[in-house]
């Protein structure tokens, strides 16, 4: 199967650091042509994926730092869009599904397009998604769905990487940690601060952004004078496998519906359980009370954090192994990509069928109008006389024999 997959202008694939949606689409183009099919991907130049590119900007647009920059970011992102559109069209002939992973294919909807929701559904968005209901979606938890239940789902596909890159640490040292974005979507002040309560290190690391610009300087920097706390920043792959694989518990005080929480998979390919608030995906990666704790906030988490430091972390890691990978993940895409071609090639033959069908209509009805048909337009008998009036005030009729 040939599938255009589109990733974005946003960061490369696969990612250098931050880059959830990136790293999992550079492990479904691995799945994809282990199993024998044919990826095309449409993303930045800068990519370094094995498979053929089609470059849509030079180099990656990362997300601004500062809000400043944002109006001239998004001015960007917007002239890219219409070059991956022309540039989507251009391969069309040469693929059997598009496969996009942010990318508006609402001008494809005739053709068989699938789009994977990598965000929450929020009030903003509703309007979007409901002009878009034409479209083929994956979701990647079944709490996404909910928020928009009335889209055409093909499938539940979570996300998945290549566990064998994580090793599994049955003997971790005594800190926690933390992973993820800065800023009052993902709260890590939260996790901070229950360290601290418990009187154990924490280590924390991620990306900040324009969204968390305000909140890292209101409300991490000050944790940081705690000799408990350490920032790291940033990381790259390995560090970031180190932090996840030695931590204690990974810490996960999301407060937002979040769809998927991929540093929660990847802590536990590592046997790392993980304390997280009951929103949005976690009761389904988290299998509550042998992988880690789900609390409805870190006031509950200061009581039952003790009990993930006991979990079997071998049977952590297999699990999330066994349900989570990108060979299943990529099985799953082929099955929704199958679905969609097959429900889009079915209409489109019932839409022939409608056509030849209202064709030969139009044409039968012209050929009784002229008298063109195979047998003969006879005229009425005249009513026979002397029957009565019932039957001479009837209207003539039309007979085709």
């Amino acid at each position: 199967m040939r599938v255009a997959v589109i990733a974005g202008p946003y960061v490369p694939v696969p990612p250098k650091q931050y880059g959830g949606t990136e790293l999992v689409i550079a492990n479904l183009i691995r799945g994809l042509r282990e199993m024998g099919h044919e990826p095309i991907l449409l993303a930045s130049a800068d990519s370094t994926i094995d498979c053929p590119i089609v470059p849509i900007t030079d180099k990656a647009i990362f997300f601004p730092r500062h809000r400043k920059d944002l109006p001239a970011y998004l001015a960007r992102a917007k002239e890219i869009e219409k070059t991956t559109a022309a540039k989507l069209r251009g391969i069309l002939d040469d693929v059997d599904i598009i496969h996009s992973h942010g990318f508006d294919l609402k001008d494809f909807q005739d053709f068989p397009n699938l789009t994977t929701m990598h965000g929450p559904v929020t009030f903003q968005q509703l309007d979007y998604y409901d002009h878009r209901r034409d479209l083929f979606y994956a979701s990647i938890s079944r709490n996404q769905q909910d928020a928009f239940p009335d889209l055409q789902y093909v499938g539940v596909v979570y996300n998945g990487e290549d566990p064998s890159r994580f090793p599994i640490v049955t003997e971790p040292d005594d800190y926690l940690c933390f992973l993820g974005r800065f800023d009052r979507e993902k709260d890590p002040h939260l996790a901070i601060q229950l360290a601290i309560n418990l009187g154990m290190r924490i280590k924390v690391a991620g990306k900040i952004d324009h969204q968390g610009d305000g909140y890292f300087d209101e409300e991490i920097r000050p944790l940081l004078a705690n000799p408990l706390v350490e920032y790291l920043g940033e990381l790259g792959f390995e560090d970031k496998v180190r932090l996840l694989s030695h931590a204690r518990c990974n810490l996960h005080p999301t407060g937002f519906r979040e769809p998927f929480g991929l540093t929660v998979l990847e802590a536990a390919y590592c046997g790392t359980p993980t304390l997280a608030i009951k929103r949005g995906s976690m009761p389904e990666l988290i299998e509550e009370g042998r992988t880690g704790m789900l609390v409805e906030d870190f006031v509950e988490g200061y009581h039952e954090i003790e009990s993930c430091f006991d979990m079997d972390r071998r049977y952590i890691a297999e699990r999330a192994r066994m349900l989570f990978n990108y060979r299943t993940m990529t099985k799953q895409y082929l099955k929704a990509y199958e679905k969609v071609i097959d429900i889009v090639h079915t209409r489109e033959r019932q839409k022939q069928t409608i056509r030849r069908m209202a064709a030969q209509t139009r044409t039968d009805l012209s050929d009784i109008w002229t008298g063109n048909t195979r047998g003969n337009l006879r005229s009425p008998s005249p009513s026979p006389a002397g029957r009565g009036s019932r039957h001479t005030d009837r209207p003539e009729k039309r007979i085709l024999q």
